[in-house]
């Protein structure tokens, strides 16, 4: 899903406890909106009336106008953080779903409440602005008042419409992306299982105890890729377990060839994170980085905090990413579009994931970029 502006500026609108725009970008978002919304109406009634090319017919309504969209979209802001400050996110989860009585109310009646306060404070002070002294605050016109009333109810009642059809689209992208999970998950294991085992099958006659570590190993990887499956969202610590059990039967595979450094700190480990996005990144370090390397190498896999967000570089000492791209590759990096997809899907376009050369220009290293932290979902299976 591309991100656009009427994604930002729904988005924008949506009640949350966190918004992944920053307050002063929300506000100049619905300022430029509203003025918008604003001059168009303004524009629309020169239209009807016959007067578009009088500017002098139109223009002195233009700046009130813009002036009174600007601040009914920012007082309709202002009232919504206050129903997210007042709120349960549970609550608010209900609202933006849009299903009842109580959505219409905020949605709707909260931006017309808005229109009418604010056309009667942008008369006020124009009226100030004429007299050049404090009158008590007049109301305008009855039939003006109407035609603002009107016109933001429609524009709420539009925007709660848009908005429910987004949540409709996310829901269906959210669907697409556990498909995309399951098919990546499908593309891992059937050349990994068949490689495991006839690897197991060959050490049962001669290492017996190192075929049994082997299958042990798989067995706790299978276990943990299962319990993935089923989740929305897991911690970091589930998927480094999950990460471990995958290197544990590579390290079988390929014993002294292969070394390992895990390197995430404490305060990290419970940040909630999509299932399964680690694992496919170390398999094509070691399948495309190391193993075509005689000597093997290191794999090394950090994440640090930024920001309000995370960051997660996986780097092997292999032969690099020009070497890389010029033997025959399997699959043809479908694994990195699906996780690139599933990241734009999670967290838009801040989310990232990037391949660039190692430390030195030995090996390859991936960055994995999430904007923010997820907060654990309620929506998982056992």
């Amino acid at each position: 899903m591309k991100p656009s502006w009427t994604t930002a500026w729904f988005s924008t609108w949506r009640l949350s406890k966190t918004h992944a725009q920053p307050g002063w970008l929300r506000l100049l978002l619905c300022i430029l909106v509203g003025a918008g919304f604003g001059a168009s109406m303004v524009v629309l009634a020169a239209l009807l009336s016959g007067n578009l090319l009088d500017t002098g017919w139109w223009r002195p309504s233009l700046a009130m106008s813009m002036q009174l969209g600007s601040l009914i979209a920012s007082m309709t802001l202002a009232c919504f953080r206050l129903v997210e400050l007042s709120l349960p996110a549970s609550s608010l989860a209900g609202l933006n779903d849009g299903r009842d009585f109580r959505s219409v109310l905020v949605f709707v009646g909260i931006p017309t409440l808005c229109s009418g306060l604010g056309l009667t404070m942008v008369d006020t002070w124009h009226r100030w602005q004429r007299l050049g002294y404090l009158p008590l605050p007049r109301l305008p016109d009855k039939s003006t008042l109407i035609t603002f009333l009107f016109c933001g109810a429609l524009f709420a009642g539009l925007s709660l419409w848009r908005m429910r059809a987004q949540l409709r689209a996310e829901k269906a992208q959210s669907q697409l992306s556990e498909a995309q999970l399951r098919l990546l998950q499908a593309q891992i294991e059937p050349h990994f299982l068949f490689n495991t085992l006839a690897n197991v099958q060959g050490l049962i006659d001669y290492d017996p105890p190192r075929a049994k570590h082997m299958l042990d190993a798989f067995t706790d990887y299978l276990r943990a890729s299962l319990q993935q499956l089923r989740a929305q969202d897991v911690s970091l610590a589930q998927e480094l377990d999950l990460a471990r059990a995958y290197l544990e039967v590579m390290q079988c595979r390929m014993g002294d060839r292969l070394q390992t450094r895990l390197d995430v700190p404490e305060t990290l480990r419970e940040a909630r994170i999509p299932p399964l996005l680690l694992q496919p990144l170390i398999e094509n370090a070691i399948h495309h980085g190391l193993e075509p390397q005689l000597a093997g190498g290191l794999l090394q896999l950090r994440a640090r905090a930024q920001g309000p967000g995370l960051q997660i570089d996986i780097e092997d000492s292999g032969i690099g990413l020009a070497l890389a791209r010029q033997r025959p590759r399997r699959g043809h990096g479908l694994a990195l579009q699906n996780i690139r997809e599933r990241l734009l899907a999670a967290y838009g376009p801040d989310a990232s994931l990037a391949l660039m050369d190692g430390p030195g220009g030995v090996g390859t290293r991936v960055r994995l970029t999430l904007p923010q932290l997820r907060p654990h979902s309620s929506d998982t299976h056992d």
